[in-house]
This record gives C-alpha cells, sequence and structure tokens, in this order.
C-alpha cells in the first residue's frame, strides 16, 4: 500500500495550507499529488490529512480513500516533497526511514512499524529515529520554496511527459524564439503576434487555454487548463493552475486556480491560492531596497527565507482593491478583503476586512460571496468547505 501523507509541518505551507493539503500545492506542470500518481502509475494510493481537512480532500479527491481507520506495511510519501522516478526508485530499495536534511520525507515500514508512524502523524508527531537513507526527494518547506524551484521542475516536467508532444507548427502571425520545445494542449488558441519566448525553457499551454494578442510567454512556464491570458501580458516563469485569468506582468509565480489577475500591476515571486482576485493595478515588490535576503511571518514566526526576491503570499478567496501594493514578504490570510489602504502591513490576518486587518468580515456575507464568485465558474461552494471556512473564522487563524 502506499501512502501520501502531510506531517507537523504543514502549517508552515500557510495560508495555503489552511485549507488544502500539503500535496495539494503546485509546483511545474501539476500537484504534488497529480505528480506522485503518474510517477507510481496505478498502485493504490490512500491519503493522511490533517482532521480538520478530511472532508473537503475527500471531496476532491473521490477516489481515493482519506484518514483510514487502520494502516497496513506499504511505503509513505510525504506530500511536501517533489517526488520523481529516482527518489520513488530509492524509496522501495530501503526498510525503514528517507530522509532529507533534518526531515522525514518517506518510509518503507511493516505494518507494526506504519501503524506506530500513523499514530505520530495523527498525534503532530514525528518519529525520533535514525534514518536508513538521506537522500530523500527535495522538501517544498516553505511557499517560497515551490517559486524558486518552480522552473526547474517544468523543465523537468516537460522533458518527463511533453517532449514526446511538442509543436512543430504555430498559428499564423505567432512568433516563436528558442529551441526548448512548446507544448500545445487540445483547443488551445494563440492569436497573432503572440511570443513564446523558450530560449531559457519549455512552454506548456493546456487544454483550451486561450493567448491574447501581443502576450509574451517566456519560459519554463505551464498554464493550466482553461485559462485566459489577455492581450499584453507579460509572463515569465510562472505556472497556472485552471481557469486562471492573467494580465500585465507576472514573474516566477504560481497561481493555484481559478484565480484572477486581470489588469495592469506586476507580480512577482509570489504564490496565489484559489479564488484570489486582484484589483486593478495591484503590484507586490519582490526585492528589498537594501538587496538583503527577505523575512516573511510564517505559522506566527519570522522565518528568513534566505532569497532576496520573495513577493507575496495569498491564501484562498483573497481580494485586494485597486491600486494595493504589498511589501516584499507579505502574508494575507484566507478570505481577507484588502482595501483602505494602499499598502497593507505584511500580515493580514484571515478575514480581514480593510487592509490594517483590525475589522473582520462578516462570515455569512462572506460565504455568501464565496458561493457567488465559484458559481461564476460554474462551481459550487460545498456544505464541508462552509464547515471548513467556519472553523477557521472560529479560530481566527
Amino acid at each position: 500500500m502506499l501512502y501520501v501523507y502531510e506531517d507537523l509541518h504543514a502549517l508552515d505551507l500557510e495560508p495555503l495550507s489552511l485549507t488544502r493539503a500539503t500535496f495539494e500545492l503546485r509546483c511545474g506542470a501539476c500537484s504534488h499529488i497529480e505528480r506522485i500518481r503518474r510517477i507510481v502509475g496505478d498502485q493504490p494510493l490512500t491519503l493522511i490529512v490533517r482532521q480538520q481537512l478530511a472532508v473537503v480532500v475527500q471531496e476532491r479527491l473521490p477516489e481515493l480513500p482519506v484518514n483510514p481507520e487502520k494502516v497496513e506495511a506499504g511505503q509513505w510519501l510525504n506530500g511536501a516533497a517533489l517526488w520523481s522516478e529516482t527518489a520513488w526508485g530509492r524509496l522501495q530499495g530501503i526498510s525503514g526511514y528517507l530522509a532529507t536534511g533534518d526531515h522525514i520525507t518517506g518510509a518503507n515500514l511493516s505494518a507494526e512499524e506504519s501503524t506506530e508512524f500513523y499514530r505520530l502523524l495523527q498525534a503532530g508527531k514525528e518519529p525520533q529515529v535514525s534514518p536508513a537513507a538521506t537522500d530523500g526527494p527535495k522538501l517544498l518547506s516553505f511557499l517560497w520554496d515551490h517559486f524558486l524551484s518552480n522552473s526547474e521542475v517544468v523543465t523537468a516536467d516537460f522533458e518527463r511527459w511533453y517532449r514526446d508532444q511538442a509543436a512543430t507548427s504555430f498559428g499564423q502571425g505567432v512568433h516563436v524564439i528558442g529551441d526548448q520545445g512548446v507544448y500545445l494542449g487540445e483547443g488551445v488558441t494563440i492569436d497573432p503576434a503572440v511570443v513564446l519566448d523558450t530560449r531559457h525553457g519549455p512552454i506548456i499551454i493546456d487544454d483550451g487555454t486561450s493567448v491574447g494578442s501581443f502576450a509574451v510567454i517566456a519560459g519554463p512556464t505551464y498554464l493550466g487548463p482553461k485559462c485566459k491570458i489577455w492581450p499584453y501580458a507579460f509572463l515569465e516563469a510562472v505556472s497556472f493552475g485552471p481557469v486562471c485569468r492573467a494580465m500585465g506582468q507576472v514573474v516566477e509565480s504560481i497561481m493555484q486556480g481559478f484565480t484572477n489577475k486581470q489588469h495592469d500591476g506586476f507580480l512577482g515571486h509570489a504564490y496565489l491560492g484559489s479564488w484570489v482576485n486582484l484589483g486593478a493595478g495591484t503590484t507586490n515588490s519582490d526585492l528589498k531596497n537594501n538587496y538583503g535576503d527577505v523575512k516573511v511571518v510564517v505559522n506566527g514566526r519570522s522565518v528568513n527565507s534566505g532569497s532576496r526576491f520573495v513577493g507575496c503570499f495569498l491564501g484562498d478567496h483573497a481580494k485586494s482593491a485597486i491600486g494595493t501594493l504589498f511589501y516584499t514578504g507579505t502574508r494575507v490570510g484566507v478570505c481577507a478583503n484588502v482595501f483602505g489602504h494602499v499598502t497593507p502591513p505584511k500580515v493580514v490576518p484571515s478575514f480581514a476586512w480593510g487592509g490594517d486587518g483590525k475589522e473582520r468580515y462578516d462570515l455569512e456575507k462572506c460565504l455568501d460571496t464565496m458561493a457567488v464568485v465559484k458559481g461564476r465558474r460554474g462551481e459550487e461552494l460545498t456544505e464541508a468547505e462552509r464547515a471548513l471556512y467556519t472553523r477557521l473564522y472560529a479560530e481566527n487563524v
């Protein structure tokens, strides 16, 4: 049996991990769970998540068991890791735990060992063991690890799954620069005068996505299904999930899916959740004036990212008013409605009403708006989601 699990560090990936399991986060051309499923083939998977997320994860992945009563002998894969065929093969060849740095990233355990590991995970703990191997997969411990790794992962995903299907002809007036390759899914439309720049990496444009005239797409880039890239957009080294809208300049950033940046403004080295909407002219800084490393408040503590390029992080259903300016390393919680302050503080709590975070969004009005927003894309706000957001509201995260 194969188990994909969250460990006790899941909230280091907040605000995205407040509403989704760590293995649902994106990097490259897919989410972690999608990559794992492609690598292991048709072997059965079971998901281990925080109990408060079990119902919504089961809704999103109905074909996979979530949080079983009992576990058996099998392999355990940390859902925050970047699994590859090499790492998967290494895990199968050991008995015991696989580590990356100081963190357990996988395990190959007997039934008794699996039961104990599962008990520790449920208790928010991890085993105090000497790992059998310490060359595990790369662990994406924080959100900035995702966009800082994205170019490398898009390139690897292209070679793994798309190179053999790379396009050899393009529409009239479409300009392709470089030789790193372009994949075009079914129903993709690219208007005349679009530039596809592959000099620094490949470009993957998935099914049903459209790109407007005079847009520039620079690789390594992945655009998910049914995205709409408006004319004159400039996208470089980005990864978008399904049904995103983009205009203006977006650089080395990830959008989880169903997110709108439909106006001018700069977004760089950022990670946006789902159902986010950026008002016209919203811009973030991704470089401090002193060119020093950017610090980010994560799970209640200040963490040095180790990078001088870090932008902003917005949780699901967050919104910004026109002209909003985000500092480097700004964290905006889920359902925050940022307005009234041109530059909000670096930490905006979930359900904030206004830029200073002193007022709270009325919960029922918030849920009503969420339902309207999802309905515009043919989606429904489920009872499980309502329960999750109501719980988060009560916890005041």
